[in-house]
């Protein structure tokens, strides 16, 4: 709770710094947002691992299969990613970049999925 505090402290006061950065040279302040979301994403690796630790321990006290989780998991990075990466591009003025991105991440997710929607295809088609 205390680094998601400090690290949402760093965000806004460094939201504020952009803005004022922004007025006189518009390509520092993206880079300002660009160095501080990198700092806040490596800043998240640790509570990140320790999530995923807990729902591979989840996996295994359900007995789930791996080639179910992974896709959960996998999609749950690419919303991730994807929104970060979108936000970025409509901070930098680029909304159809920004689409392009949120686009991608659709695609990324449905072929991250299809293994699972496979296997339930073929589940279905033997109870035929």
């Amino acid at each position: 709770m205390e680094t998601i505090l400090r690290l949402a402290a760093v965000c806004v006061i460094s939201a504020v710094l952009a803005v004022f950065i922004k007025k006189t040279s518009p390509e520092m302040g993206l880079m300002v947002t660009l160095s501080v979301c990198t700092v806040v994403m490596v800043a998240l690796l640790v509570p990140i691992r320790e999530i995923v630790q807990l729902l591979n321990q989840m996996m295994s006290w359900t007995g789930m299969s791996e080639d179910v989780f992974a896709p959960l998991l996998k999609t749950l990075g690419i919303a991730l990613i994807c929104r970060v990466g979108g936000d970025l591009c409509r901070d930098a003025g680029q909304s159809a970049m920004a689409s392009l991105v949120e686009m991608g991440g659709a695609f990324g997710v449905v072929l991250v999925s299809m293994p699972l929607l496979r296997a339930v295809w073929e589940m279905l088609q033997s109870l035929i």
